[in-house]
This record gives C-alpha cells, structure tokens and sequence, in this order.
C-alpha cells in the first residue's frame, strides 16, 4: 500500500515539475510563493480531469 501511495505522489511533483517555476531556484518575491505553487496544482489538476 504505502509504495502505491508513493507512486501516485511521485508522479503528481512530476506534472508539477513541468513548470519552470518549481524546476529551479525561485528568484521572485517569496511572499507569492505559495500562490503559484497553488496555481500551478490547481493546473495540474485541470488538465488531468480534462483527460479523464
């Protein structure tokens, strides 16, 4: 059970990973962070419901 977890886990930061933005070193202001990381979930989630 937990490697089935961790396998769906891992392919969620992979789809995440898409975007530069949590690719490499954020140099923006750190306040709005959260929300692109928010943003790009929310994305991610879309773009997999659309395909199902």
């Amino acid at each position: 059970m937990l490697a089935h977890t961790r396998q769906g886990v891992e392919h969620v930061i992979r789809r995440m990973k898409i975007f530069r933005v949590l690719k490499g070193v954020y140099r923006h202001r750190c306040r709005r962070f959260a929300l692109r990381v928010q943003l790009i979930a929310a994305l991610c989630n879309l773009t997999r419901a659309c395909q199902s």
